[in-house]
């Protein structure tokens, strides 16, 4: 786990202790200059991370160079959800796509990210959306487990349908970076 935030690091290790070991580490660092060699890693995940980072090109550079040919990036963010976004413009509310929300950076999942993302790794990119019924901003917690029954419902709900975009919470893309075509040598 990499954060620029020491704090995190420190809670993360309260929360995994045992857990931790030759395959699992924390790092303190900068996703945008990354301190790791070309090459270093078959997966990346992120989790609602790169979408409070406001260079999102520089970072993905840098994710594409540690990640080994073939490697699968992920990243988990909030979606871009058009219908709330009118909901909130009519009831002259601020819905922020992209900026300062409060104290910090957000910028929402979008069919532009997903494009960024592509043209940095050559690369097709694959979207799921997901939290369909979960609405944390209406306090309605018992929509995200998966025992209830609108947290089954949720769950078969999700999936890489466009039409889902409009009203899915969260938004997930995966890339694959492409294998190293090795030049034909000259005869």
């Amino acid at each position: 786990m990499l954060d620029l935030v020491r704090e995190n690091l420190h809670h993360a290790k309260a929360l995994l202790g045992q857990e931790l070991d030759n395959r699992v580490f924390l790092a303190h660092g900068d996703a945008c200059a990354l301190a790791f060699p070309d090459e270093s890693f078959d997966a990346i995940w992120t989790v609602q991370a790169l979408q409070h980072i406001p260079d999102l090109h520089r970072v993905l550079v840098q994710i594409h160079r540690v990640l080994k040919s073939g490697g699968i990036f992920m990243d988990y963010s909030l979606n871009l959800q058009h219908l709330l976004k009118c909901l909130y413009s009519l009831l002259g509310k601020r819905y922020c796509v992209e900026g300062a929300q409060g104290s910090f950076f957000l910028r929402r999942g979008s069919s532009k990210i997903a494009a960024e993302m592509g043209g940095v790794f050559s690369s097709p990119v694959a979207m799921r959306f997901s939290e369909i019924l979960f609405l944390p901003e209406l306090r309605m917690q018992f929509t995200g487990r998966p025992t209830s029954i609108l947290g089954r419902l949720d769950a078969r709900l999700s999936g890489s349908l466009p039409l889902l975009s409009l009203i899915a919470r969260q938004r997930s893309f995966t890339l694959i970076k492409p294998m190293h075509v090795q030049p034909e040598r000259p005869s």
